[in-house]
Order: structure tokens, then sequence, then C-alpha cells
């Protein structure tokens, strides 16, 4: 009896132990970060962000920058956050972003007004989808593949 839980207490702890290897070491649950000798390239987005009347900047507004993607078998796709920041004074934003190499890659920047009528107005909130090619990327040199960068201005609408 001694015996068979302890066989019973190994074959547990060894399902657990390769569980958290797995949750782990796989972009189940994270993505993959880049480390240093990878390829990596990193991808600037960068604009500006008014108010649709009257072109006046709008300060404080979240820029949110994120990506779709589908993990294995999986129905439904996940969103990753991989950016967050918010407007300056003039409405400018600008935002780096490191990732792996690949032929296209398209991520969503989502503006959203976070101070209500604190600055000019109560905003309605916009997305865009930014397409990154290889034919963007400039100053590629050993593991780096370059730079790309992308002007995304919003205009936005007061509710």
């Amino acid at each position: 009896m001694k015996k068979l839980i302890i066989k019973s207490f190994d074959n547990f702890l060894i399902c657990i132990l390769g569980l958290i290897g797995f949750l782990t070491g796989c972009s189940v649950i994270n993505p993959p970060l880049v480390e240093y000798g990878t390829p990596h390239v990193d991808y600037e987005i960068k604009g500006t962000v008014t108010d649709s009347l009257t072109a006046a900047p709008v300060q404080n507004a979240r820029i949110i920058i994120s990506q779709t993607s589908n993990v294995g078998d999986l129905t439904a796709p996940r969103i990753d956050t991989l950016a967050l920041k918010e407007t300056d004074s003039t409405g400018k934003y600008d935002i780096q972003i490191q990732d792996f190499p690949s032929d296209s890659i398209t991520f969503q920047v989502t503006v959203v007004d976070i101070d209500g009528t604190a600055n000019g107005g109560d905003f309605v909130s916009q997305e865009k989808d930014v397409l990154f090619k290889q034919s963007d990327l400039t100053g590629a040199n050993g593991w780096y593949n370059g730079t790309a960068v992308k002007i995304i201005d919003f205009k936005l609408k007061k509710k």
C-alpha cells in the first residue's frame, strides 16, 4: 500500500512539473520576448491626436498598441497589448516596439479619451490597423533586421 501511494505521488509530481515547464517555456501564456543574439526588428508608431472640429491637440489621450494572433488550435484569437502611452501637451505620441522579423505584421492602434471633458471634450475612441512590410525596414545589420516607422494621426470626434 505504501509503495502504491509513493508511486502515485511520484506520477502526480511528474505531471505537475511537466505542466509547469510547458506553461512557462512555451508561448501559450505570454508572447516570446526578443533576447540578445536573436533576429529582431524595431517598429515605431508615432503621430498626433487632434480634435476633428477645432484641430486642437488632445492631451492625455491613451494610445494602445495591440496585436491579434491565433495560437495553436484556439478558435478565438488572442489579443496582446504591447504598449500603452498617453499623448503629450501637443497631442503627440511616439511608441517603439521590438519584435521578431516577419514578412508582414499588423498592429492595432487604439486611441481612448481617458479624462472625459478635462482636455477640450469627451471624445469617441478610434482604432486603426497599421501594416508593416519587409520593404518598410531600413538599417539592417547582422541579427538586427532594421527599423520601420509609420506616422498615424487621429482626428477625434466628440461624443
